[in-house]
């Protein structure tokens, strides 16, 4: 299974990689989103000030959430190294996450490889790496990013590991299961055992207990997590600190002790599969129901990633408390399994059709989103007949579309799809984030020294204080003080309370503004967009 055998790259790979490239590129500039992305940010950036690194502070008090500490801290020690580097940027906050991200997508690659020879290196990343949620996930970072990638590293590295017997890689293997701990708690060993441990009930071979490495990689791991429950312990002590990261930050979702327990909806892990792991959620059915039939002894792909995918899925749909990129977590599992039935069955040329006419859809609708709702136009109409004619005159040295060659045509249109959203939708979207814009024009102008933020609502302004570099006070409007003027970032609804108590207000500048993570059909539709955004700005008010 080395390089020698590896089939040779075509000419297709390097133009999906070309593809890549500027889908990422494009993405990384992209300002940080309200709420996580742009908190990680400014909580790393806090770091950098001089924020403890385990004791973790937000806005300078203690960070928590609901009377917890809500994350561990390898989100943020990467947005802080990424920011130390380049600036207060957006590459800068999610360099370390995104780069993390795609080393993920390198490894399960190599652990298909590893599993089913190496007809599978590309067909994984292609099915891992080229979907909806995974261009979001490399441009929106989130704690998943980190997740799902280590423990997609640890995996290989734990399979190297049962085939090899050489004790480097159970090292290797704990080491990225700790690390995967540290970017979102117990979750990522959960999934580990449930992958190999799966494997190991399926398959009646328990040997693995009895090596020594076992022990020593878990004494490693341990060690490598004693620092960070050393940190919670004294600074939360064991039920609010210790426990609730090893237990109820997770695994409180289903029993209801987590704080942020809520009734849920039971088929929110399925149907958000269906968007985020588009287009191939087409063909996931299919590749389920074929590992259920082929479950034999020797199938090792079947008895891994069925386990951990079916173990996962139901967790999370007893779970009470739900997000979108919660599914993350199940890519890599279902990419494996996709792979063995795609290698299996020989259906390619029967799913041409299916899966290229779904990536128009996704295509025609990036184009209108793009071009009619962000009012781009013509910009990605052209940027698709260009890339489009560009096709048809190298077409004789490119691969048919149909067969095997199509995953290629459909990661293609995918990649195409996430150049439109990353260089043309998202950056006019953030536009209507008021936190990033008027922070980083206060930072341009000189006035983000002297800037308060007036608490009059619960807005979340993290990239406020990221992009002003510092931690914005907050202002109370009835602690103004006759006399003094006062520089501030508000909502406007809040500054016409200020001018109906008699208060002189100077505008400096205002936009429109929206929550950009949670878009309506109003927003979208540019002639009732004024209906549903808000005017935020920063003003001069002397009492």
């Amino acid at each position: 299974m080395g390089a020698l055998n590896r089939p040779r790259w075509p000419l297709g790979g390097w133009l999906l990689a070309a593809l890549a490239a500027v889908a990422l590129v494009a993405g990384l500039q992209v300002d940080l989103m309200e709420v996580d992305a742009a908190q990680y940010a400014s909580m790393g950036q806090e770091m950098n000030l001089g924020s403890p690194r385990l004791a973790l502070h937000e806005h300078g008090a203690v960070y928590q959430s609901r009377g917890y500490p809500d994350k561990p801290p390898l989100v943020f020690w990467c947005a802080a190294l990424g920011t130390r580097f380049l600036g207060s940027t957006a590459v800068g906050a999610k360099l370390f996450s995104v780069l993390m991200g795609l080393v993920g997508i390198w490894a399960l690659g190599r652990w298909a490889e590893t599993l089913m020879g190496p007809k599978a290196l590309w067909p994984a990343r292609i099915f891992y790496g080229v979907n909806l949620g995974t261009g979001l996930m490399l441009q929106d970072v989130r704690t998943d990013t980190l997740l799902v990638a280590l423990v997609t590293l640890a995996g290989w590295q734990a399979q190297i590991w049962k085939q090899s017997n050489r004790p480097v890689y159970a090292l290797s293997a704990f080491g990225l299961a700790a690390l995967g701990m540290l970017a979102k708690g117990p979750l990522a060993l959960m999934a580990l055992v449930a992958v190999h441990g799966g494997d190991a009930l399926w398959s009646g071979r328990y040997g693995l207990l009895r090596r020594p490495a076992f022990w020593w990689g878990l004494l490693w791991m341990i060690l490598l997590l004693l620092p960070w429950l050393g940190a919670l312990w004294e600074q939360w002590g064991w039920y609010k600190g210790v426990r609730y990261y090893l237990w109820t930050q997770n695994f409180g979702r289903i029993s209801g002790e987590n704080p942020w327990a809520q009734s849920a909806d039971p088929t929110f892990v399925f149907h958000n599969l269906l968007w985020s792991y588009a287009p191939w959620s087409l063909m996931l059915p299919a590749a389920l129901w074929h590992a259920l039939q082929h479950r034999e002894r020797n199938n090792e792909t079947v008895r891994q990633a069925l386990t951990a995918w079916a173990l996962l899925a139901v967790g999370l749909s007893l779970s009470r408390f739900q997000l979108p990129h919660y599914v993350y977590i199940l890519w890599p599992f279902q990419s494996l399994l996709l792979v063995r039935w795609w290698i299996d069955e020989e259906r390619s040329r029967s799913w041409s059709i299916p899966l290229l006419g779904t990536t128009a859809l996704l295509l025609v609708a990036g184009v209108l989103l793009c071009d009619f709702a962000m009012g781009t136009f013509p910009l990605a109409i052209l940027i698709t007949l260009g890339l489009g004619l560009l096709t048809w005159l190298f077409r004789s040295k490119l691969p048919p579309m149909r067969g095997k060659s199509t995953p290629m045509w459909t990661a293609g249109g995918m990649l195409l799809l996430l150049i439109l959203l990353n260089g043309l939708a998202l950056p006019v979207l953030m536009t209507y984030q008021g936190s990033s814009q008027l922070g980083r024009w206060a930072s341009q102008k000189g006035l983000a020294s002297a800037l308060w933020r007036l608490d009059c609502d619960d807005e979340s302004v993290h990239a406020l204080h990221f992009y002003t570099q510092r931690i914005v006070p907050s202002l109370n409007p009835d602690s103004l003080k006759a006399g003094q003027t006062y520089l501030v970032y508000s909502d406007r609804s809040c500054i016409q309370t200020l001018l109906n108590q008699g208060n002189e207000v100077k505008v400096l500048k205002e936009i429109s503004t929206h929550r950009v993570t949670r878009l309506t059909p109003a927003f979208l539709n540019p002639k009732t967009r004024p209906q549903v955004t808000r005017v935020s700005g920063i003003y001069q008010i002397k009492p």
